[in-house]
């Protein structure tokens, strides 16, 4: 069970030196410190400049005060923070609240951002299973990206911007830290290896793919610099938590690569995603029949954002053949646009100009979400390279099947049935895989029996999983 220490200097003498209780003066506080830290490793210097300086530090900040102090002693390096504190930048940051042994669930994008991209959604779900467990504090990061802040569950369960974040900053004291998301800011991401370094908690990351690493052609053009921060963050965690073996192969190659920096990297461990299915409540029903559906025409759904690696063209392209060929059925994306998305809408454009039954949506509620999965005939997934492909995963559990493609994660979801498997780089495979189920009704009556048999504990059995293989 977590336990708040106190705040700056009185905070400090609770952490470092418990035999003393705290001075009456900051001044009486800091020479209890400077008396009894004689000899501080890197974690005391974390907790130092982190309280003082009311920034969460770098690795090389860390690196450079532990050399001076081991060099000139504490009390140089406690002046200079304690002027840091001074600048009129600091002025207004509250004093650091010092929290014993919490565990820490970063979900800093899921609470902030209106996308709800797969990683996002796995971070969420892990959040609203852990949120009710001892010691778990969800936390954020403040807008500079150099201190981490609490988030208040109530609004991050009600998905309210107003009123998230506490204002006063935390740091941990031991304890445990989970990164449920890949950290795209470069301040978020030195401070995030500073913290798995240097901070004395154990730490672990949900290993969603290595896709920037391993296919960084299939992603924006600042993806793969963004992502290097981050994996080397990620080098000094403890645990590397994949979300299918799939990634976990990514990972351990990475893993491997470590060794020519003389670093060990993390345990590379699989606790893959569930198949499930979100509420889709009698309300939303006519709701989403009248948005998606055309008439009578079965629909096809493909859910995910439109960027280059979903292959949401080739999708386009195979639906225009299977129309001309005469077969009757409308196509309907769900997901937002994305880096490089443009030929995807213009194309779409043309079909829709065109007059094919062919519609996009995006931002829609959870509810019409599921009974989109719920209302189509099939979905269709042909992604280039996933670290789970979670929308197959949730079309199996709304007990729909999928076409998705023939390798690596996708694959492994496939395998206990439900799914026809495609090339996702020939055109003509796709085409062949929809064409399949839009005309064999006894192998989508078979397929959706496959898919309703895989019942799954869910984000339940999920977030037991991650739990035990962090805190255990």
């Amino acid at each position: 069970m977590s336990a708040s220490l106190g705040t700056g200097t009185r905070g400090l003498v609770r952490a470092l030196a418990p035999q003393l209780t705290p001075a009456s003066t900051e001044a009486g506080r800091i020479r209890q410190l400077i008396d009894n830290v004689t000899s501080p490793g890197s974690r005391e210097i974390w907790l130092l400049f982190a309280v003082l300086s009311r920034t969460l530090p770098t690795g090389p900040d860390v690196d450079n005060a532990l050399r001076g102090v081991r060099h000139d002693g504490l009390a140089p390096f406690v002046r200079e923070l304690l002027a840091v504190r001074r600048k009129p930048a600091q002025w207004l940051v509250p004093e650091i609240e010092i929290i014993a042994e919490p565990v820490l669930l970063d979900v800093h994008d899921s609470a902030s951002s209106r996308l709800m991209t797969g990683v996002q959604r796995v971070a969420r779900s892990i959040a609203l299973e852990w949120i009710e467990r001892p010691g778990v504090i969800l936390v954020g990061w403040s807008t500079r990206g150099t201190q981490m802040l609490r988030i208040n569950t109530d609004a991050f369960v009600s998905r309210a911007r107003r009123g998230l974040f506490a204002r006063r900053p935390i740091v941990p004291w031991g304890g445990h830290f989970v990164l449920a998301e890949l950290v795209t800011e470069p301040e978020r991401s030195a401070r995030t290896q500073a913290i798995a370094d240097s901070a004395g908690v154990r730490s672990a990351f949900v290993a969603n793919d290595a896709i920037p690493l391993t296919t960084a052609e299939t992603t924006g053009a600042g993806m793969p610099g963004v992502f290097a921060k981050y994996l080397a963050a990620a080098s000094r965690f403890d645990v590397a938590a994949c979300i299918s073996q799939a990634a976990a192969v990514e990972y351990a190659g990475w893993r491997e690569m470590l060794g020519s920096a003389g670093l060990t990297g993390p345990q590379i461990a699989v606790v893959p995603l569930p198949l499930a299915a979100g509420n889709a409540p009698a309300e939303s029903e006519a709701e989403a029949r009248a948005l998606l559906l055309t008439g009578d025409l079965p629909m096809v759904l493909v859910v995910g954002s439109h960027e280059p690696r979903k292959n949401h063209q080739a999708v386009l392209h195979a639906a225009e053949v299977l129309w001309r060929e005469g077969h009757e059925f409308s196509l309907v994306f769900i997901g937002g646009n994305a880096w490089n998305s443009a030929e995807f809408a213009l194309r779409l454009d043309e079909l829709q100009q065109a007059g094919r039954p062919v519609a996009s949506h995006s931002g829609l509620s959870e509810p019409v979400l599921w009974w989109a999965y719920r209302l189509a005939a099939f979905s269709v997934f042909p992604s280039l390279n996933e670290g789970f492909g979670l929308p197959v995963a949730e079309s199996l559990a709304s007990g729909v099947p999928a076409v998705t493609s023939n390798f690596g994660s996708m694959r492994e979801i496939a395998q206990a049935g439900g799914c026809v498997l495609v090339d996702p780089r020939s055109d003509a495979s796709i085409a062949e895989g929809m064409r399949s189920l839009l005309t064999d009704s006894e192998l989508r009556v078979t397929l959706g029996a496959q898919a309703t048999a895989r019942i799954e504990p869910g984000w339940g059995r999920y977030a037991d999983e991650l739990w035990h293989l962090v805190l255990d």
